[in-house]
């Protein structure tokens, strides 16, 4: 999916690709993930992830009306 594809659902104009920031440990930033399934409390680690699968995140922006729009395609991770 490109931006080429995408137009804004509520001016019509031209949306164009990026991402959200996901802050982890040290505050690192990396490329957001979808996780399937309800989410569980870990002890160690936050939110349980382990066997679950796991897609980034892509985001497209309007350069119109800022309307954003996610997508969580490819393979898991």
């Amino acid at each position: 999916m490109t931006s080429a594809q995408l137009t804004c659902i509520r001016c019509q104009s031209t949306m164009q690709e990026g991402f959200l920031i996901d802050r982890g440990d040290g505050n690192l930033g990396k490329v957001g993930e979808w996780v399937g399934g309800v989410p569980e409390s870990g002890f160690w680690s936050g939110v349980k992830t382990k066997g679950r699968d796991r897609f980034p995140v892509k985001t497209f922006r309007c350069t119109r009306c800022g309307y954003l729009e996610s997508y969580a395609t490819g393979t898991p991770s």
